[in-house]
């Protein structure tokens, strides 16, 4: 895969990623913020059946963001490589955590173990789109440095 094809296909997984994570972690908020069982177990479903945006979009972010490094050693790069670590490490815990949630909502009961875990997913969900942001916020910080090194090379 050239460069250009890289890079969008890191783009379109990024924003995959995050949007699909935002709908995820916002959509349990409301639900809970509401209250009522069968919309927290509707969310619920959904977010299980949508699991598998993450389960594709992730591992293709994370693979297109190492090819783009390459072998460079930039420190923002090095911490963006770093940050996605944590990411995929959360990533796999919020998947199992989804799925027990899903299955104590549909067949156990909303209930204070439910909401014990409901919290931890959030608070897991929520450092995500934080260290989402972040990369995305170095990856445009060095895209930025190399378009002018590019322009003052020329």
């Amino acid at each position: 895969m050239n460069s250009n094809k890289t890079i969008k296909a890191h783009i379109i997984a990024t924003v995959i990623a995050i949007m699909t994570i935002a709908i995820f972690f916002a959509s349990s908020l409301i639900a809970e913020i509401i209250g009522h069982d069968h919309t927290i177990q509707r969310v619920k479903k959904g977010i299980l059946y949508g699991l598998p945006i993450l389960i594709v979009s992730m591992p293709i972010l994370g693979l297109t963001g190492k090819k783009l490094a390459g072998k460079r050693r930039d420190p923002k790069i090095l911490i963006k490589m770093l940050r996605m670590k944590f990411i995929a490490m959360n990533g796999a815990i919020l998947i199992l955590l989804a799925i027990f949630l899903y299955y104590r909502a549909t067949y156990e009961g909303i209930d204070h173990i439910f909401l014990i875990v409901q919290i931890i997913e959030l608070t897991i969900g929520a450092i995500n789109l934080v260290l989402i942001a972040s990369n995305i916020r170095s990856g445009l910080q060095l895209t930025k440095a190399r378009s002018n090194r590019t322009i003052n090379n020329d």
